[in-house]
């Protein structure tokens, strides 16, 4: 697992509700996009699909994360190593 992926699963897990999400601008998404939907497809985020936003013209992705993305971004913050490191 990369260190951003390891980034994006934190941010989840400090969100009051376990959630992170993207922003389209325009027509595309932010690259973390393919970051989120890859921790989707691995187990540890579980996508929530589009929601539109509190703004005009605001559409967002949400991703909830899993008890298995939990414990990969406690190990992470506790200094241990991941086992599944990429990076």
């Amino acid at each position: 697992m990369t260190s951003e992926e390891r980034s994006l699963l934190r941010k989840a897990v400090a969100d009051p509700k376990g959630q992170i999400a993207i922003k389209r601008a325009q027509q595309t998404w932010h690259p973390d996009r393919d970051r989120l939907d890859m921790l989707a497809r691995g187990g540890h985020l579980l996508p929530l699909g589009e929601r539109m936003g509190p703004h005009l013209g605001g559409t967002f992705a949400v991703w909830q994360i899993t008890a298995a993305g939990r414990a990969v971004a406690e190990r992470a913050g506790s200094g241990r190593p991941d086992p599944h490191s990429r990076s």
